[in-house]
């Protein structure tokens, strides 16, 4: 009878284990895929500064070059600010949330 008592109560203890550790699990993998979407949409956001500061950086030799500055300047500019601003609001929600 005691053996029969020990076993079932080895058996919930055991199972409870496994039901906590699951949680523990989707829990920790739901972080890991936030993660990893905020790291893919900051690689995304450098990308795209590093090619909004390649393009001024183009446009502005050819505005010096020729002497006067042209359409692909003011886009460049442009492009250049909204990637600014894009890269400066995913810095502060990140600080805000504390970069979970």
């Amino acid at each position: 009878m005691l053996s029969i008592f020990i076993s079932i109560c080895a058996s919930i203890i055991s199972g409870m284990v496994l039901f906590f550790l699951q949680g523990y699990f989707k829990k920790k993998t739901k972080q890991d895929e936030e993660r990893e979407t905020r790291r893919h949409k900051k690689d995304v956001l450098i990308i795209k500064s590093i090619n909004a500061v390649g393009d001024l950086t183009l446009a502005n030799a050819i505005a010096l070059r020729d002497g006067k500055t042209n359409g692909e300047l003011k886009k460049a500019l442009k492009e250049y600010e909204e990637s600014s601003k894009d890269m400066l609001d995913f810095l502060i929600e990140n600080s805000v949330d504390g970069g979970k």
